[in-house]
């Protein structure tokens, strides 16, 4: 739903990921100012632009939405958690020496942008309408292509993990908690860890949209999460 046709990961839509540093076969996502351009070259060419990040994706998504008649924002969560292993936790591993371990990809970006779409759920229990949070950057798969939402705000913000279409992601990316381990023995005993410390604000910053009619930041952080 409207994330496959932006990102072009299984469904050859509009806008190619790259996070390498390298874009001399295309255009920095740095450089776009706007989602006219690449709408209009991908309707040209009919191949996936390149290239976008989550910010991007964003923008293109929102245009995309808006263009259809849903109410669509721009979300940028700051120090957003990303729950490779769907525990609900980003967990880092360290040796005696403090080196971190390549035992899980989890980890914490400084930000991270989607969407919300305002829409009803005839498909969820009654009261989960409104606000529904939908990414379009190619981050993991969801039901075997890379998609995630439309999640409803409020079972984000309430726990309701259990619900469809990535609830449980989208509340770790706001609400993991961050927990680091002492690995003794990664080689002979990986599995025997102690717990050293665990941060239960870390992640879920400052979530923030642009204000209708203005030029300015809203804060919508406590649409997502309770206050910590």
């Amino acid at each position: 739903m409207g994330v496959l046709q932006v990102n072009a990961n299984d469904e050859n839509g509009v806008l190619c990921g790259n996070w390498s540093g390298d874009y001399s076969d295309g255009t920095p996502p740095v450089h776009w100012t706007g989602s006219l351009a690449i709408l209009q070259e991908y309707h040209k060419s009919r191949k996936p632009v390149c290239y976008g990040q989550c910010w991007v994706f964003s923008g293109v998504l929102t245009t995309v939405m808006r263009c259809l008649g849903i109410p669509t924002r721009s979300v940028t969560n700051f120090c957003s958690a990303h729950d490779t292993q769907g525990n609900l936790t980003i967990d880092i591993y360290l040796d005696q020496r403090g080196q971190r371990l390549d035992i899980t990809t989890d980890s914490i970006w400084n930000f991270h942008v989607w969407n919300d779409v305002w829409m009803k759920r005839p498909d969820l229990p009654e009261g989960y309408d409104g606000w529904q949070a939908l990414d379009a950057t190619p981050q993991e798969k969801s039901e075997g292509v890379h998609q995630c939402g439309p999640s409803a705000l409020k079972a984000i913000k309430n726990g309701e993990v259990y619900l469809a279409h990535d609830t449980k992601f989208v509340f770790a990316e706001v609400n993991a908690d961050r927990i680091i381990w002492l690995v003794k023995d990664p080689v002979r005993e990986p599995e025997k860890m102690i717990r050293l410390r665990e941060h239960r604000s870390a992640v879920g910053k400052n979530i923030s949209t642009k204000a209708v009619g203005k030029d300015m930041r809203q804060d919508i952080t406590m649409e997502y999460k309770f206050a910590e």
